[in-house]
């Protein structure tokens, strides 16, 4: 009898290591959520489209398009976002360059503020567009990817304004 209560107590002891264990190693629970803003664009408008919120941006090439949002820390402990993951999802017109480092506390918010290059007209149809609708945060707690609160959108613009565009490096549309 002795011997089935160390055994069942060794184990209890197991479970509940190994469940600390599987905490602290848990990955970050992080949304994106508004107010958001934009600015390094002359123009910018939203729209909502069923259930989906697409804020559409003028195209700047060769500028920087800042978008500001709340990040907020849905999980237990705090983290430290420390910036972009080097993998990104594949956008055309926009590559995200840098984001606001962050330590947040569980159940709290923080503003950051998300740089996105704007290059690459000149390999696109001038009809063409393209979207950014998440992006991999770096954190103290590994990778974690983060949907945007509203659907970044641009479109490229006509051959006069992409000016490194030429007769052949744009294709036909």
């Amino acid at each position: 009898m002795l011997r089935r209560a160390l055994l069942a107590g060794a184990l209890l002891s197991l479970l509940v290591a190994g469940g600390g264990a599987a905490v602290a190693r848990s990955d970050a629970e992080l949304t994106a959520t508004g107010p958001t803003s934009v600015s390094g664009t002359e123009a910018s408008a939203v729209f909502v489209i069923a259930d989906r919120t697409v804020r559409q941006v003028r195209y700047d090439d060769r500028g920087t398009l800042r978008y500001s949002f709340r990040l907020a820390n849905d999980g237990a402990r705090p983290v430290s976002v420390t910036g972009l993951a080097a993998d990104q999802p594949p956008s055309r017109l926009f590559q995200p360059a840098a984001l606001t480092p962050v330590r947040i506390g569980p159940g709290e918010a923080a503003a950051v503020v998300l740089d996105l290059a704007m290059s690459g007209c000149e390999s696109l149809s001038a009809r063409a567009g393209a979207f950014v609708t998440e992006v991999v945060l770096a954190t103290d707690r590994g990778d974690v990817t983060v949907t945007l609160p509203e659907e970044l959108h641009t479109g490229s613009p006509r051959e006069a304004f992409c000016p490194n565009s030429t007769a052949t490096s744009r294709p036909p549309g």
